[in-house]
């Protein structure tokens, strides 16, 4: 039976012509991936919601959104004067960066210099991802608040706030967990952060009519730590390792490993991010299916229009799913600080952009599931792909 599936996929792989060169790393990598296949990774979404769950008992049991958060530069400098504390906002305050550095390194680890390269030119990318990111976001979260918000003007300005601002960080988890390309996530969530600088303001007052203040400090502390350091420690971990251990080493020991540590960290930043904001969730248990349902539709349209968009441009499947997930993402850390100061004395503005990531996660995860489908099906496979192309993506250039 097994011998029997082998060879149709071979010749599914013989007869797909315009993608072949795709559909044979998807095949590579969904062989490789059998052997290491965990149950950790087969309940990924069952990981994922009970550690939600918890941290959002934390939160409630520990008054999370009561914790102030200290800038990382701030607790790295107490650690180091022997001024740091072991409490809960320490904690936090350390855990939140730590977390995410830990999920995007893998990602930098595993990333092809040449494809980097590539991506730096592809213009193409960059303009769908912009377009859908800046033109399209906005308006399209205005338009479903007119629809499910208007009793709750509130909300609805909340709901706006998320869309404002594309994701910074967790946009390359998703891409790399779905095998999308890493380089062009990359090269994107740089303009990302760049044009958010200017075009959040402009979009605020022009469609919620208040002017507001973006504290550039926050965004550039952002890409820092969670781009520069983890593209700077993943490009020197795998020149250094692959230079010493070779290119099959890399492969076939080390990733498996960091692939690991991206799963673990990838729950323990969740734990940390709803701890932070459990008790205010609990409390308002009714805001969870007004908020859902918009911003659900909202992150499936996103991402199957500018999918769907890179496609009629030619994209091989990998660089589709990178598309997708840059312009369907949020930045929630910036949507949350803006509601806390702009719009303060509107305390429910805060708390429905409080309850965003809590939509978000689940709705990308599924999203993941498509595009890893999306990859199945470029090869012939009858399944979907298990693991991330990169982890076999061969790299002659170093």
């Amino acid at each position: 039976m097994s011998q029997k599936k082998n060879e149709q996929q071979n010749l599914n792989l013989d007869n797909c012509a315009p993608n072949c060169a795709v559909a044979e790393q998807v095949l590579s990598t969904d062989k490789a991936a059998k052997h290491g296949l965990s149950l950790l990774n087969k309940l990924l979404p069952l990981w994922i919601v009970l550690t939600m769950v918890i941290g959002l008992l934390i939160g409630k049991f520990v008054s999370g959104s009561n914790v102030e958060l200290l800038p990382l530069p701030l607790v790295l400098s107490n650690m180091f004067s022997g001024k740091f504390s072991y409490d809960f906002s320490n904690f936090l305050s350390l855990g939140l960066p730590l977390g995410l550095f830990l999920m995007i390194f893998p990602a930098m680890a595993k990333l092809h210099l040449e494809d980097a390269k590539k991506a730096i030119t592809n213009f193409r990318a960059l303009g769908i991802v912009l377009f859908f990111t800046f033109m399209v976001a906005p308006f399209m979260l205005w338009i479903l608040g007119n629809i499910f918000l208007q009793n709750y003007p509130e909300l609805w300005i909340g709901l706006i706030l998320l869309g404002v601002a594309p994701c910074i960080a967790m946009v390359l988890v998703w891409t790399d967990l779905a095998g999308g390309n890493n380089a062009i996530a990359i090269v994107v969530m740089v303009w990302n952060s760049l044009g958010q600088i200017v075009m959040t303001p402009i979009f605020i007052w022009l469609i919620i009519g208040s002017k507001v203040h973006i504290d550039i400090s926050l965004i550039i502390e952002m890409v820092l730590i969670y781009l520069g350091l983890p593209l700077v420690a993943g490009i020197a971990t795998r020149n250094i390792l692959i230079k010493h251990k070779g290119h099959t080493w890399f492969k076939g020991v080390f990733t498996p490993i960091i692939n690991k540590v991206q799963f673990f960290a990838l729950l323990f930043t969740l734990m940390v991010l709803f701890a932070l904001k459990g008790d205010v969730i609990i409390s308002k248990p009714e805001l969870i299916p007004l908020m859902a349902l918009p911003l659900t539709i909202y992150f499936i349209i996103m991402f199957y229009l500018s999918y769907n968009v890179a496609r009629l441009f030619k994209f091989n499947v990998r660089d589709r799913i990178a598309v997708a997930f840059n312009a369907s993402g949020n930045n929630f850390e910036l949507s949350i600080a803006i509601a806390l100061t702009a719009f303060s004395a509107q305390k429910m503005v805060a708390v429905s952009t409080v309850v965003g990531p809590l939509i978000e996660v689940p709705v990308m995860l599924f999203l993941v599931s498509v595009a890893k489908r999306a990859l199945a099906k470029e090869a012939g496979l009858t399944e979907p792909i298990t693991t991330t192309h990169q982890d076999v993506y061969e790299d002659d250039q170093i």
